[in-house]
């Protein structure tokens, strides 16, 4: 947990966030140095892909787990946290086009870098981006209703069907994934 010195400075409850295990992450000077692993698991693992349309109901956390094993080993670590940031919310993809990508990329930064030098990983890579999407047309295929919308930017889905863990099962199977891969993290801070 986050030693905080309570006597000089508060975080206001209007721009910090208090995550499960107590962690408090002001959002407006961002630093994750001390985050528990577990908040991310807990926080993505509760959270629905696809603006809970998907059925049966699906996590962020199995969507990373995913992207976790469809990208060459040696970006695993990376692809399993591509989406760290959503421990905030998943906002789907096109809401984020109606606020503005670029914004909303801009506003969460900051958080996405804390992320990346508290857990040591480099997400932006092509190989991830492709498997993310692999992912993508996955669900698609697997998880959403038909509809009648153009799809053409996304690479065929992968071979095997998804099949939705639940919230409790998501947590534990991102732990395990973080477990076997966070010897690939890259100059961690405690």
């Amino acid at each position: 947990m986050q030693a905080m010195d309570h006597t000089t400075h508060k975080p206001d409850g209007r721009t910090a966030i208090l995550l499960p295990s107590g962690f408090v992450l002001d959002l407006m000077a961002p630093d994750a140095s001390g985050m528990p692993i577990t908040d991310i698991a807990l926080c993505l693992s509760s959270q629905p892909r696809w603006g809970g349309a998907a059925r049966p109901w699906y996590s962020v956390a199995e969507h990373c787990v995913m992207v976790s094993r469809i990208v060459a080993p040696e970006f695993a670590y990376a692809a399993l946290m591509h989406d760290c940031e959503e421990f905030l919310g998943d906002w789907p993809s096109p809401v984020k086009v109606m606020l503005g990508r670029d914004y909303v990329k801009q506003r969460v930064h900051p958080v996405k870098d804390a992320l990346r030098r508290r857990f040591g990983f480099q997400d932006e890579r092509p190989e991830i981006k492709h498997a993310d999407l692999v992912c993508m047309a996955t669900e698609l295929r697997d998880l959403l209703p038909p509809a009648w919308m153009e799809w053409g930017h996304l690479p065929p889905p992968a071979a095997g069907k998804i099949i939705p863990v639940g919230p409790e099962r998501a947590y534990l199977q991102f732990l395990e994934r973080y477990e076997e891969l966070k010897h690939q993290a890259i100059g961690v801070t405690a």
